[in-house]
This record gives C-alpha cells, structure tokens and sequence, in this order.
C-alpha cells in the first residue's frame, strides 16, 4: 500500500470508530459495536507500517490504541448487561 492509499484506509477506520465510541456513549448496540471494533482492528493489523512517515505512524497507533480501549469497554459494558 501506498501513502495516499493508507491515508484513505485510515480516514475510512476513523469514520467507523467515531461509529463505535458513539455507539458505546449512549450504550446501544454494544455487540455491533464490539464486532465492528474487531474487525477495526484486523484491518489495521494488514497495513504495514514500515516505510511511512513518522505522523502517519503515529495516527496509526494512536489509531490502534483507541480501538483497544473501545473494544475494552464494549466487553466490560457487556459483561455488565449480562448480570
């Protein structure tokens, strides 16, 4: 992948995690939300890395690490529905 190209992939996953943290701000749908999360996150694992800049390397970890703690409180959230 080129850089313009994961520019694009990596404004495509931030749309989708605004999704998400609005999903699991009001609460609703936390299982859509952890699913979508999951596959977030393998999208990201499939984009190397090496070879970008220094700001997009940053964007994509900020990226990654926002994802976690999502995917996180989406089970947490979950776990407390259940009981």
């Amino acid at each position: 992948m080129d850089v313009s190209e994961v520019e694009k992939k990596l404004q495509e996953i931030e749309k989708d995690l605004r999704f998400c943290e609005n999903l699991l701000n009001k609460e609703a749908r936390m299982e859509l939300a952890k699913r979508i999360l999951e596959e977030l996150l393998n999208e990201l694992r499939k984009i190397k890395v090496e070879g970008l800049p220094a700001e997009l390397r940053s964007k994509f970890s900020n990226m990654e690490l926002r994802i976690r703690i999502l995917y996180h409180r989406a089970n947490a959230l979950l776990s407390l529905q259940e009981e």
